[in-house]
Parts: C-alpha cells; sequence; structure tokens
C-alpha cells in the first residue's frame, strides 16, 4: 500500500473533519473514499464524453434520422451499472 502527503487550505480541512465525525470514521478511509468516488466520476465522464463523440460522428454520417433520433433519446445514466461492477 502506498501513502501520500496531502496538503489542504484550512477551510476543506475543517469540512473534512465536520464530515468525518459525523460519520464516524476515519479520515483517512474518509479521503480514500472520496478518491474512489472521483475516479470513478471521471471514468464515466471519459465513458460519456467518447460516446458522445462517437453518436456525433454516426449522427453526421448517417442519414437514417429515426436511429438518430434513438441516440438522442438513450440515456447515458445506464452506464453506470457497467462502471460499477
Amino acid at each position: 500500500m502506498k501513502s501520500i502527503l496531502l496538503k489542504l487550505d484550512d477551510h476543506l480541512f475543517e469540512e473534512t473533519d465536520k464530515q468525518v465525525k459525523a460519520i464516524k470514521t476515519s479520515r483517512s478511509n474518509y479521503i480514500k473514499t472520496a478518491i474512489e468516488q472521483y475516479n470513478k466520476w471521471q471514468q464515466r465522464k471519459a465513458i460519456e464524453d467518447q460516446m458522445r463523440r462517437e453518436v456525433e460522428l454516426l449522427k453526421k454520417h448517417n442519414p437514417d434520422k429515426e436511429l438518430n433520433q434513438d441516440f438522442e433519446k438513450a440515456s447515458l445514466q445506464d452506464l453506470q451499472k457497467y462502471l460499477d461492477e
């Protein structure tokens, strides 16, 4: 396991400590969980961005308006189940 040195401004440190106390966990666990969640969010964002680019390419090169409407209606939130696995 690796360790890091983390410097926070006073306000962020105080807010973090409030949350740590409220949920009765360690500061280390709280920050680890926050980083894990942020990493998942970044992965999802990258996939969504890639999908948007690909849908735009498909729409640009595909004259089928019905298919293009289906792409526009598709929910990117459905990706969450794949990211959670």
